[in-house]
This record gives C-alpha cells, sequence and structure tokens, in this order.
C-alpha cells in the first residue's frame, strides 16, 4: 500500500485573505492552490494511503487520485519524481549561467535530418504583408524613422499614382511608420501597413524600399531574419525556418548549404536577434522531467527513424510510437504509487494521422470555422485582403481535414512531398524543446494534417490530380502563420490537449 506525503521542504501558507498557497523555495516558485487542492495539500502534510486520504479530505478515491496526480505534476508530492525535479535544478542553472554569454559565440546547430530544409530570398514579399510586421527594437524604431526612403512611383491607396517619400521631410510622417499591438499587457512596435496590408515600405514590385536604397542592414531585425527562427540551448544556438514564405517552393532549391550562412547567423545575433530560450529542465509530458542526456539521446533516435522516401506523417508516426515508449518507461522509473498515472494522447495522435477527421471534435470545429469565416469577412470590409484569404484557406483546410481528406485520392509531386516531409524535419528540434515533448508532437500532428489537407484542396479548386509545390507552399504558408489559430484548436475535441 503507497503512502503519499507531501515533500518535506514545501510550506503551506494560509493568507489574511483566505487564499492557500505551496511555498517551493527549492524551485522559487509559490503556487496558489483552490480550496480542494488545499485541503488536499494539508492532508498530504499528515501523509497517508488513498484510503485514508480520501477520508480526511471527504473525496471520492478519483478526485482524491486526480488532483493528487495533478500535485504530483507539480512536484509537490514526495517521491522519486520530484527528486529528479530538484536534481535537474543543477542543469537549470548551469544553462542560465550560459544564456549570459554572447549568443554569437555559440556553437550554432543546423537543421538535422537526410534532406533538411533550405531557403534563399527569392523576393516574393511574404515578410511584408503578415499579420504583424514586428516586433521591432528600439534601435530599429530609432534607425528607419531616421531614413527617406521610397523614391519611386507606386499605387497606395489614398495616395494615387505618385512618389510617396516616407521617413523626415516625406509625406508620411516618422510617427506614422510604425504600428502597436498589445499581447499579455506588453505592447509591441512593428511597421505600419497601408490599407492594403502591405509594409509602407514596400513598393509595388513587392520589395522593400528600405533594402533597395540602404541597404539589408538597414532593415529592422525582424525583417532581416524572416524566415530563420533560432532558439537557445545547452547545445548552442538551433536554427530552424518559419516555413510561411510563398515563395518556398522556389527558395528551397536557390538556398546555399545551411554552414554557408554561418557568418550571416553569428552577424545577426550579435546585432540583437534575440534567440528563443530552451525550457530546462526538458519534460517529456507535463511532470516527467528527463536528465539533457537523455532527451539528446532521444532526440538523435528520431533522426535515426527518419525514412529514405519523404513520408512525413510515416515519421511523425514512428517518432510519436517512440516518444510514448520512452514516457512509459520514465513514469514507471518515476511513479510515486500505482494509483498516481500520466497518461498521455500519443497513440491516439498515432491513429489521428490516418484518420484527420478524428483529431476534433467535429461540432466544435464547425463552429471554429464559422468563427472564421466571420473573422475573414471583417478583414475584407478593413481591406486586409491578405489575412482574410488566409483564414478563408484556413477554413477551406480545415473543412478538407473534417471530411477525413488526404493525399491518397491525389497524386502528389515529389517536391510537395519533401515539402510535407520538411515540416517535421525542420519543427521536431525546436518545437518539443520549448515545451513538453507530447505537446510539441501534437502541434507537429496539427500542423502537417492541416497542410496536406490545404493542399489537397488547393490542386481541386484548380482542377488538377495531383497536388504541386505551390499548392504545398501555400498550405506551409497557411499553417505557419495560423499558429495562434492551432493553440486554440489544441484545446477541442478529446485529442485537443
Amino acid at each position: 500500500m503507497s503512502v503519499y506525503r507531501l515533500r518535506g521542504d514545501v510550506r503551506l501558507e494560509h493568507a489574511a485573505t483566505g487564499e492557500w498557497s505551496a511555498v517551493d523555495a527549492l524551485l522559487s516558485r509559490r503556487i496558489r492552490l483552490g480550496e480542494v487542492d488545499a485541503r488536499v495539500v494539508k492532508a498530504l502534510a499528515q501523509g497517508g494511503s488513498i484510503a485514508a486520504l480520501a477520508r480526511k479530505t471527504e473525496l471520492q478515491v478519483e478526485e482524491l487520485t486526480s488532483r493528487l496526480a495533478g500535485l504530483a505534476r507539480l512536484y509537490l508530492v514526495q517521491g522519486k519524481r520530484a527528486q529528479a525535479r530538484l536534481t535537474l535544478q543543477v542543469e537549470r542553472d548551469a544553462f542560465a549561467r550560459q544564456c549570459h554569454h554572447p549568443a554569437a559565440d555559440e556553437t550554432l546547430q543546423w537543421p538535422l535530418g537526410k534532406h533538411p530544409p533550405q531557403h534563399a530570398c527569392v523576393g516574393t514579399g511574404t515578410c511584408c504583408g503578415a499579420t504583424f510586421l514586428g516586433p521591432l527594437t528600439p534601435a530599429d524604431q530609432r534607425r528607419v524613422a531616421g531614413l527617406r526612403f521610397g523614391s519611386r512611383v507606386r499605387k497606395h491607396p489614398g495616395h494615387a499614382d505618385h512618389t510617396v517619400r516616407l521617413g523626415p521631410g516625406g509625406d508620411i510622417a516618422a510617427t506614422e511608420l510604425f504600428e502597436t499591438i498589445e499581447v499579455n499587457s506588453v505592447t509591441h512596435v512593428g511597421m505600419a501597413r497601408g490599407h492594403d496590408g502591405r509594409c509602407q515600405a514596400q513598393g509595388d514590385d513587392r520589395l522593400c524600399d528600405v533594402h533597395r536604397e540602404h541597404g539589408s542592414a538597414a532593415k529592422p531585425m525582424a525583417c532581416r531574419l524572416f524566415p530563420l527562427r533560432l532558439h537557445r540551448s545547452p547545445r548552442g544556438v538551433h536554427v530552424s525556418l518559419l516555413l510561411a514564405c510563398d515563395g518556398y517552393d522556389k527558395a528551397r532549391d536557390a538556398a546555399e548549404p545551411w554552414p554557408g550562412r554561418d557568418d550571416e547567423v553569428r552577424t545577426l545575433l550579435a546585432e540583437g536577434a534575440a534567440p528563443v530560450k530552451a525550457a530546462l529542465p526538458f519534460e517529456w509530458t507535463a511532470g516527467l522531467p528527463v536528465p539533457q542526456g537523455a532527451w539528446w539521446s532521444l532526440s538523435d533516435e528520431f533522426f535515426a527513424l527518419e525514412p529514405d522516401a519523404a513520408d512525413a506523417k510515416g515519421w511523425l508516426a514512428a517518432v510519436m510510437e517512440r516518444a510514448q515508449a520512452a514516457i512509459d518507461q520514465r513514469a514507471r522509473e518515476l511513479a510515486e504509487g500505482p494509483e498516481l498515472v500520466l497518461p498521455t494522447r500519443l497513440g491516439e495522435l498515432v491513429t489521428a494521422l490516418r484518420s484527420p477527421n478524428e483529431l476534433y471534435d467535429q461540432a466544435d470545429l464547425q463552429a471554429y470555422i464559422a468563427q472564421l469565416s466571420e473573422r475573414s469577412a471583417a478583414l475584407q470590409q478593413r481591406g486586409e485582403r491578405s489575412d482574410a484569404r488566409r483564414l478563408d484557406d484556413l477554413a477551406r483546410g480545415l473543412r478538407a481535414q473534417l471530411a477525413g481528406r488526404t493525399v491518397r485520392p491525389v497524386a502528389l509531386d515529389p517536391l510537395a512531398a519533401r515539402h510535407l516531409h520538411d515540416i517535421v524535419a525542420n519543427d521536431l528540434p525546436i518545437q518539443v524543446a520549448l515545451g513538453h515533448l507530447d505537446a510539441g508532437l501534437g502541434q507537429l500532428v496539427r500542423r502537417l494534417l492541416l497542410a496536406e489537407a490545404l493542399a489537397c484542396d488547393l490542386a481541386d479548386r484548380a482542377g488538377r490530380t495531383t497536388v504541386t509545390p505551390a499548392d504545398t507552399t501555400r498550405a506551409l504558408h497557411v499553417a505557419y502563420r495560423s499558429d495562434p489559430d492551432l493553440q486554440a484548436l489544441a484545446r477541442l475535441g478529446a485529442l485537443g490537449g
């Protein structure tokens, strides 16, 4: 019979407001507790079996075990799991010290795989028409506001066919060069977009006037960085791509080998590009910490599973099956007792790869698709046609997914297959290192199924029986630009979380 106890170094506090908190000095945190969880934690301070704790808390065994499992995932329950998390605090602290060193001096980790995704700018102007063109650093704002640019005749709503000059002395004041958004009570500054949704600095040829007239180094950091993504781990700075470029079908073949971009990436880092920091210690699911060595070993195994042919779904299914085995083994190693389990949905997600319509609750998804149509109509009224088109495409892709559409009814061009394969090759290292392994793999499933369904829909609309690289390129653009929507969709249905 297992006895469950609160970690001895966790202190329970009761505020004058009536609020209870668990104070965890070793992990530098204070966890606010609801009334029922506070009751469970107080009982845990005395310890007891499931039956004894159920009597003390006056809870049904099923609810009690569910709440105990939640507290265990927070490392509040005494046992091997909590001890493993405390031990790994050493790795976390070492990584924090490492991050004090300049990122530009770190080892660069290039995309892995047999045919890693690549990119070179082919001048499509995708980066000039995003939902938000930023965030801009203070240095970006000072530099751009001090420039005079836009010397070409262009067609902007409200400006007719005449020369438009931006910046000091131009027709548009420097203060009108920027726009702001607020996210989580933080204000971010970006390049202003005109009524047509394009950056004020973009010409009718879709190219950037700042770049044309003052060189690449004059552009904001966010513009220079696109579509590169940088994240930092104890191994160095990892480079990957945001596969949202409208010219990806051409850009992939135009790229030089990744190591040839060493100087470019180091320059961006030295001038202020901020890589996202990996979350340490790594967790294979919430409350299941693993040492770095075990994580890197498993990551290497994932890439050893990559098939010779471009088979995105087959590879991802094999990865999730291996991940599930690793999670199960680690959960057994760290279990506080037989009653506390950590369920994951990776097996069900593998099934969803074969039956996309099972990924979401159908009624909820239909309601979300209706919301997308409403948002698209509102954007159309404001003249933001690019964003409206993306939402329309997102809705069509989700409808195709709801219908269970896959690539089987149509042929798949080899490069188009490679594009879908690139989602896994490109996102596997970064997606799983920035959060929980199972959550990251779930996000990969949603992204891949959306891209595949939309690519099929695009081919259907064009009257073609083959999905082309242009179809998958557009589908990638929608899938990656729609990350907030995919995060919202993650909460829909039985497989949402």
